[in-house]
């Protein structure tokens, strides 16, 4: 069963990019192999290899023009800017609209 547990690993981390392979793959051996111990099941454990290994190989899209302001002045105090990056979000909206 363990066995299984391990080939599952193998093939999660060989969806990752090359760079990442080998250190995740020593990871998630080692996880499904103390599993037991820690009272878990090691078909859990590849599993939750596979769904990381499934999500991280997606390409983050880069935020541009307005979202990327946006993102910076999220938890910022200076509130002229947060209200500047408002207005000309919602002007872009209204223009698009318009057109």
């Amino acid at each position: 069963m363990t066995r299984l547990a391990l080939v599952l690993v193998t093939w999660a981390a060989a969806l990752l990019p090359r760079k990442d392979r080998e250190r995740y793959l020593e990871q998630w051996r080692a996880d499904v192999l103390g599993a037991r111990e820690l009272g878990l099941s090691p078909f859990g454990v590849a599993f939750g290899a596979v769904r990381t290994a499934n999500t991280r190989k997606a390409p983050v899209m880069l935020p541009v023009g307005v979202l990327a302001l946006a993102l910076r002045l999220r938890e910022s105090r200076h509130l002229g800017a947060v209200l500047a990056v408002m207005l000309i979000a919602n002007l872009g909206g209204v223009i698009v609209l318009v057109i």
